[in-house]
């Protein structure tokens, strides 16, 4: 059984609903007015899979266009050789501006396009070296986009961890970036990728100095509650504290998760249900496409089992005293039903004489339907 919660990686916060990440949108803000001042500034997002690391690359490309600054928002591939990393960067140029509806007025502007909408530069005369190529090629493009108005660009490559293997390729773009914005060129980079990316990338690689690390994590508690007034043009806030603490509880502190949960919630608030947070939970359970499944594990849970479940901490390990204590379970049977619980991958161990929950769903659904606690 999968780990809790389960991941959509197409599915993001559009910008226009992003909530919180204050600090992180703070150091973006500081970057993008770094680079409008002529300065090679750019920033690593680093985090765990399904953490919102595309979310918060999609708000930072909403605040370029504030700007007028152009976005390019590229999504990497694993490359054996460096130089396919530099082809991709110039293939997905002219898709990239078409994504972003600028296509027709940049379609003359940065250069001539292939079958396919694919960038092409064509140089006079093919360089001797890679470096000399990219900076060509990098220095048309802006030369050209700075006589139609805009003065800025920043490329967001998500995907970055291939980048860490390819030093040489880093110590390419470092040069060619320094190069063209002590030429009066401005010009960013933000890289996207795993948790580890900024020990890799950036403190050992040539890109050091030009980046912020920025790392998000998983929001606790009361960042959830926080992020949850800010959604739904601040309808969230009117949730009662018991139906905001539940959302933060189940969606473990994913934003995605934080999202739907509270937008659910929200409709079934507009829409007068006597019971919010039941109605909020089924429609995420609809939207996950996970309903089926949880009833069907729940018909296999004993009403042993459903007590214990109903009644574990959802925010960290529960011990068997503390689930007796709560559910009226006798103590002396509850490890040999954990035992049980463990094989079926509901619940996991949290070291010695903990246990917690590791299918979340599963457990507030049966919390819910005991009535356990209910909002």
């Amino acid at each position: 059984m999968l780990d809790y919660p389960r991941f959509y990686p197409d599915q993001v916060i559009p910008p226009d609903r992003f909530g919180d990440r204050t600090e992180h949108l703070r150091q973006i803000e500081y970057t993008l007015r770094a680079i409008q001042e002529g300065r090679p500034r750019g920033a690593m997002i680093c985090g765990e899979r399904g953490i919102g690391k595309t979310s918060l690359l999609n708000k930072a490309e909403s605040m370029c266009l504030e700007r007028k600054i152009l976005p390019l928002h590229i999504a990497l591939h694993e490359f054996e050789e460096v130089r396919e990393f530099y082809d991709t960067i110039f293939e997905e140029v002219g898709s990239a501006l078409k994504s972003i509806g600028l296509w027709e007025k940049f379609r003359v502007a940065v250069g001539e396009f292939e079958k396919g909408w694919d960038y092409v530069v064509r140089l006079q005369k093919r360089p001797r070296t890679l470096q000399a190529e990219v900076h060509e090629r990098l220095s048309l493009l802006l030369d050209k986009m700075t006589r139609r108005g805009h003065q800025s660009l920043v490329f967001f490559l998500d995907e970055s961890d291939g980048l860490k293997a390819h030093v040489t390729g880093l110590q390419i773009l470092r040069n060619v970036w320094t190069s063209l914005t002590q030429s009066g060129h401005r010009l960013g980079f933000f890289f996207a990728g795993s948790e580890n990316l900024v020990e890799s990338l950036g403190r050992y690689s040539p890109l050091k100095r030009h980046c912020i690390p920025v790392h998000l994590k998983r929001f606790k508690m009361l960042e959830c509650v926080e992020v949850m007034a800010k959604l739904e043009e601040g309808a969230a806030h009117k949730l009662t504290p018991l139906v905001r603490s539940r959302i933060a509880e189940l969606s473990g502190g994913y934003p995605h998760y934080l999202h739907v949960l509270g937008s659910h919630a929200v409709e079934a608030m507009k829409k007068g249900e006597q019971d919010v947070w039941a109605e909020a939970f089924k429609s995420y359970l609809f939207e996950t496409n996970a309903y089926e499944a949880v009833i069907t594990r729940a018909a296999h849970v004993s009403e042993t089992q459903q007590r214990i479940l109903a009644h574990m901490d959802f925010l960290g390990p529960t011990t068997p005293k503390n689930i007796a204590q709560e559910s009226g379970v006798s103590q002396d049977t509850i490890p040999a039903q954990l035992q049980r619980l463990i094989q079926a991958g509901i619940v996991r161990k949290a070291g010695r004489g903990k246990y917690e929950i590791a299918d979340r769903d599963l457990a507030e659904y049966i919390r819910i339907s005991l009535g356990g606690k209910s909002a």
